[in-house]
């Protein structure tokens, strides 16, 4: 029978490192937490390989006294509290004991310190929680705590450590968390030898969060400030000009310590219900200020999940401030003019690429369609209301040259007389009536597939009409069954399936485009940088442009009608939820998200437009659903039909 025994204090050691050192960041985290707790206002955070090799935080906080600092590397040793009654009035950050000796057991350490007090401070170097040096030195007030060599002596763990790029991303990650949770520190973040970035020493989170991201992010901020029985939230949240595809950017701390919470992060969203696209989240910066007593921080050792002791009320709390803050002002999504002529000139501009599947009158009604667009600017007000665009100037049509377009090779010169003759008449007739929207016209019952190679999964179908311009009514006349197509599920499915086999014979069609310069916060910056390889393949090309910046040129002609950033955001937010090692999973969500460019439920097609869309959509491999799951297609027999109107018992 096994004999209990008392395990050496080494051993100790390293399995309490387990808990609390999971990788770099861990260390990271603990390290700038106790300068913090110093009373530091300047912290310094450099890091080399991801933290592998190099992790050094410099503090000008109060300093270890000199006969204290053998105690601080030992296990459960603390200043923070002195019994298990302080646990329920916390206002540090650390309060375990536990991290320093967890971090000496599994790395290279090196501590130097000095209090206002002493003449000298004092270096220890520390390898695998053995004291190997301890001498006087010369040094400012403060903490220098160096970390090498990590995971030296515990092969196993080390070889479980992700890439540098990713580990550097996640150590960004915690030290942008701690800077925002404390404004009134400056921190400067140094990764491989290269100033990452630096915050000021502010009193105004809004300071912070402004050193920290990108401009678009910034100039959507709205101000939280909201104060209840039990709690006081104050903070910043985004208006509906700026969301991302994950939850990053939603950071939450409870009494000044960043935590991890979903349910917080499912009600953040609650407030912003139907008021985002699907899968699509706000950035929010939110501080909780409640009694220590009525939440308990002891939860793990790494110290970001809390529990409260009424959790239901203050996440409603959560919710009602974020929805007070979106209803401080008015939340109408807005557009400026400025914005569009850009993105619309950079379509015309660049070469106009018409889909050889699309009739004549399909080319002619995009075309028409883009000038449309552009004599609706006007203003915010009238984006939406084609009626209003009485005496509009019409300077941006009468300035664009045909020699700019470029015509295929299917399109001939006769197609181009057929677009100057329209434009002529265009010109000739009332704004209001040249860019009227679509009238629905009176459909004859016409047979829309003519292919020779008849391969598709579809009869041959006739078209009706269109309901509530979403769903396209459709019969098999040989079969009497009735179809409804809704218009944006099968222009997915076409979208995806057409982007899909582009990348996977490595033939996606460019369009070039008047050069955009995105600016971006410093991790989105390093992801786009470092996957421009996979960017390029998917069709994007980027460029470095210095500070945080990147240029681009060229994007895939099936998102040429979509919104540059959405697409370009998409793919990086993609990219950051996965390794590279799954890679192909990605590029699968990547290319759903196909649909940011596909009709609307509610747009109005003409009746070419129907006919090339459902041409299309019979050539695809999978007709029946969207890249989602979806129906694209539904199918009722006249029998099912005659039963509904009781004209047949069953």
């Amino acid at each position: 029978m096994a004999v209990i025994h008392l395990l050496d204090n080494e051993t100790i050691n390293k399995i309490a490192a387990g808990e609390v050192i999971e990788s770099p960041k861990s260390i990271v985290k603990e390290l700038v937490e106790n300068s913090i707790d110093a009373a530091a206002d300047e912290i310094t955070v450099e890091i080399k390989n991801g933290g592998k090799s190099l992790i050094r935080i410099t503090d000008n906080g109060k300093g270890i006294e000199r006969e204290q600092v053998e105690s601080a590397f030992r296990r459960h040793c603390t200043s923070k509290i002195t019994s298990s009654e302080d646990l329920n009035s916390l206002f540090t950050l650390g309060f375990r004991g536990e991290a320093l000796a967890s971090i000496a057991a599994v790395s290279r350490v090196e501590v130097i310190t000095k209090t206002n007090d002493d003449t000298y401070g004092i270096k220890m170097i520390i390898e695998g929680g053995i004291i190997i040096l301890k001498e006087d030195v010369g040094c400012p007030v403060g903490t220098t705590i160096t970390v090498t060599d990590l995971f030296y002596n515990v092969p196993a763990r080390k070889k479980f450590l992700k890439s540098d790029i990713s580990e550097s991303g996640y150590i960004n990650e915690i030290v942008v968390s701690l800077a925002l949770s404390k404004e009134n520190i400056s921190f400067k973040y140094i990764n491989n030898n290269m100033v990452a970035f630096r915050t000021p020493k502010t009193n105004s989170l809004i300071n912070t969060i402004s050193s920290l991201y990108e401009k678009d992010l910034y100039n959507s901020l709205l101000k939280v400030d909201y104060v209840s029985s039990i709690t006081n939230i104050t903070g910043y949240t985004t208006n509906l000009n700026y969301y991302r595809g994950n939850r990053k950017q939603q950071i939450v701390f409870v009494n000044g310590r960043v935590i991890k919470h979903k349910r917080i992060s499912y009600f953040i969203e609650a407030a912003y219900n139907t008021l985002l696209p699907k899968n699509k989240y706000p950035a929010c910066f939110l501080k909780i200020e409640i009694d220590p007593a009525l939440v308990d921080v002891n939860v793990h050792p790494a110290k970001t999940e809390v529990r409260f002791q009424n959790e239901e009320a203050v996440l409603n709390e959560v919710k009602k401030a974020i929805y007070s803050a979106l209803h401080s002002t008015s939340i109408m999504k807005e557009v400026k003019k400025e914005t569009i002529l850009h993105e619309k000139s950079k379509n015309i501009d660049s070469s106009i690429i018409f889909e050889s599947s699309f009739s004549e009158d399909k080319q002619k009604s995009a075309y028409l369609k883009n000038l449309n667009d552009l004599s609706n600017l006007g203003s915010s007000d009238n984006l939406y209301e084609p009626d209003s665009i009485d005496n509009k100037p019409i300077q941006e049509i009468e300035n664009i040259k045909f020699t700019e377009i470029d015509f295929s090779e299917n399109n001939t010169v006769e197609n181009k007389n057929i677009f100057e003759e329209i434009i002529e008449k265009e010109k000739d007739m009332p704004l209001k009536e040249s860019f009227a929207p679509y009238e629905k016209p009176e459909f004859k019952q016409e047979t829309f597939i003519e292919s020779e190679k008849d391969e598709s999964k579809l009869p041959e179908l006739s078209v009706i009409g269109i309901l509530m311009d979403t769903y396209i009514i459709c019969e098999n006349l040989k079969k009497d069954q009735m179809f409804m197509i809704d218009q944006h599920a099968a222009h997915e499915r076409i979208n995806y399936e057409k982007f899909l086999k582009q990348y996977n014979s490595m033939d996606i069609l460019i369009q070039e485009i008047v050069p955009e310069v995105i600016n971006l916060s410093y991790d989105d910056y390093q992801t786009a940088v470092s996957n421009a390889e996979i960017f390029e393949n998917l069709g994007i090309s980027i460029e470095n442009f210095g500070n945080n910046a990147i240029l681009i040129n060229n994007i895939p002609t099936i998102f040429k009608d979509s919104n540059l950033k959405d697409v370009f955001y998409s793919i990086l937010d993609s990219l950051k939820e996965v390794t590279k090692s799954n890679l192909d999973f990605v590029l699968e969500k990547i290319i759903k998200n196909a649909c940011v460019k596909s009709v609307k439920s509610g747009d109005k097609l003409h009746i070419s437009e129907v006919k090339a869309l459902l041409n299309d959509l019979r050539m695809t491999d999978n007709p029946y659903t969207c890249p989602h799951g979806r129906p694209v297609i539904i199918k009722m027999t006249k029998y099912e039909i005659e039963k509904m109107f009781e004209r047949i018992q069953s």
